[in-house]
């Protein structure tokens, strides 16, 4: 009896491992969803990964796993390191290996001995937002023993149903929380992140109504006196006129109009200051044509600093690179800041 049991399951072990060396190593899962955002505001959240646990299907599971982004802050080279529970998300890392803006993204996921996969997001834009398409691939025998690898064929039947069900959840989440956000396009900016330094400045403060003619005159007219200003002092212009928003709202718009200077002069007279330019991390905009069309670019640069989770700190300026005595309005150059809160 006890020999029949013994060639009964010597057969069951052959037929296991016969089986399963037959069945695919490859296998790939993809989902799809549409998302009513431009295609450059879903390619901002996916190339980086400071808004990833706002969407993630896997974020919920294990609320005190750690997360540390390092890298670039977007773009390839951007990882995400987790650790946490080993029965509910364990511990590994996600790189990006590729990225084509507005189209592709491709990442390498190492779940450590679970073994290694690569990812990718395809977009399609559409009248209607854009196609955002989810995909998985991997080796179920990479890095695996005999053993190892049979099992990993076995496990690679299951594969579409487990991953494909948190690809969908993911991509549901992903869509709510991309069309939670503004629906300005932030393609076509000429955006990025920087480390301002403090410059030295002539300034005068002020104050008008938002109207766009009145603002063009008070701000006219506080440059002559600061430049008047470092004319009778001797001092040296460093750089293009400034204008440091410090309020915005239903009051009208308060304003210091400042020109850089080579270096600071211990004197003032009526109003005019000196000082330092803002300093710090901010997000700064290339605007290109009129003052006019301002408002744009500034909606522009606040949807992509919102996508990447920036969260705007307390001061904005412009910085008038060129000068519109010379150029016509849609030659003009302004440099729009906004300072990222800590």
């Amino acid at each position: 009896m006890l020999k029949k049991l013994l060639i009964g399951l010597a057969v069951v072990a052959a037929l296991f491992f016969g089986v399963g060396l037959f069945l695919p190593s490859k296998h790939a899962v993809e989902r799809s969803i549409n998302i009513e955002r431009p295609a450059a505001t879903v390619f901002t959240l996916l190339n980086s990964y400071h808004a990833f646990n706002e969407w993630s299907p896997w974020a919920e599971l294990d609320p005190n796993a750690t997360y540390v982004r390092s890298g670039p802050e977007s773009g390839v080279g951007a990882r995400l390191s987790w650790s946490g529970d080993p029965r509910l998300v364990g511990t590994g890392w996600q790189e990006i290996t590729a990225s084509l803006p507005y189209e592709r993204i491709e990442s390498r996921l190492d779940f450590g001995p679970q073994g290694a996969a690569e990812s990718y997001f395809d977009l399609q834009p559409g009248p209607d937002g854009v196609r955002v398409s989810w995909g998985f691939q991997t080796d179920v025998t990479a890095g695996q023993g005999l053993l190892g690898s049979v099992m990993g064929r076995y496990f690679g039947l299951f594969l579409d149903r487990w991953v494909g069900a948190d690809y969908e959840r993911g991509l549901e989440q992903l869509k709510a929380y991309a069309e939670s956000l503004p629906a300005t396009d932030v393609a076509g900016g000429e955006i990025e992140v920087l480390l301002v330094e403090a410059a030295p400045i002539v300034y005068l403060s002020g104050a008008t109504s938002q109207d766009a003619t009145d603002v063009a005159a008070a701000l006219a007219s506080a440059y002559r006196r600061v430049t008047a200003f470092i004319d009778a002092h001797g001092l040296q212009v460093a750089g293009a006129p400034m204008a440091i928003t410090r309020a915005w709202d239903e009051f009208g718009y308060r304003f210091d109009a400042a020109i850089p200077v080579s270096e600071l002069a211990d004197v003032a007279g009526e109003g005019v200051q000196t000082g330092y330019s803002p300093a710090g991390r901010a997000a700064r905009i290339i605007h290109r044509g009129p003052y006019e069309e301002l408002l744009a670019s500034y909606e522009r640069l606040a949807a992509y600093m919102t996508a990447h989770g920036l969260p705007q700190g307390a001061l904005s300026w412009e910085v008038y690179v060129s000068d519109p005595a010379e150029l016509p309005p849609e030659r003009l150059e302004t440099h729009i800041y906004v300072l990222i809160a800590d």
